[in-house]
């Protein structure tokens, strides 16, 4: 059995949200809407064609949906290359090593843009650890839908019971559960009361909590491909 860790990019590999929520500001601002943190933590992961008609009311077409969106991805990059805090979680670097040298395969697969996916992985240097690299942004629907991480289990011709996904949204983790992939649940994600709605509603493989992936042990990971 081939052992794969789909990796969320945003929040559970690098730490982008400084980045992420001025450039949100910024293209909500040319709008005329007020985007307040709160609502960026709210939405922080979801795609951009399910979350502007929110923002923008449901008569937005999709060419303005398209056009806004890239401004807004275009703003992050802009951000990003400004180094507005943009850095490895902690742990990461770690468990990328440990899971190439124990010969995992590993994948991210993210709701953001190829650009901006492509972008973050060059900036932080770690392209070379993954097998491959998946945007959801052309999907019909993003997370909590699988379809994500069943396309890209499917890509590196793995099973769904071969893979672990790592993520940091309720959304993300949902996906996997709906993916019948066990997870791992990192950052304030799992001290979240809404995750044990989450995993309640959608009976599944096992999902382990931990504040940051340094606190993860190989033990702790060994027993989820059997979970």
């Amino acid at each position: 059995m081939t052992r794969t860790v789909l990796w969320d990019l945003d929040g559970t590999i690098a730490d982008t949200a400084q980045a992420h929520f001025a450039a949100w500001q910024e293209t909500m601002a040319a709008e005329g809407v007020e985007y307040p943190y709160t609502r960026f933590v709210a939405d922080f992961g979801r795609n951009n064609d399910e979350l502007l008609p929110e923002l923008l009311g449901p008569a937005i077409t999709p060419a303005r949906i398209q056009t806004i969106s890239r401004h807004k991805e275009a703003a992050f990059r802009h951000y990003l290359h400004q180094g507005y805090g943009v850095r490895l979680l902690p742990g990461v670097l770690d468990w990328l090593e440990r899971f190439e040298r124990a010969g995992f395969k590993q994948a991210i697969g993210s709701s953001g843009p190829m650009a901006n996916i492509v972008a973050i992985v060059e900036k932080l240097e770690i392209a070379d650890y993954f097998h491959g690299l998946l945007t959801g942004l052309r999907l019909p629907r993003g997370k909590p839908d699988p379809a994500i991480f069943l396309n890209l289990a499917s890509a590196l011709e793995v099973e769904p019971v071969q893979c672990i996904v790592i993520e940091d949204t309720t959304h993300g983790i949902e996906a996997a559960r709906r993916a019948g992939m066990a997870s791992i649940a990192v950052g304030a994600v799992a001290a979240n009361p809404g995750l044990d709605k989450v995993l309640a509603a959608n009976p599944g493989r096992t999902c382990l909590r931990v504040a940051q992936l340094s606190d993860l042990s190989w033990k702790q990971v060994e027993a989820l491909w059997d979970a």
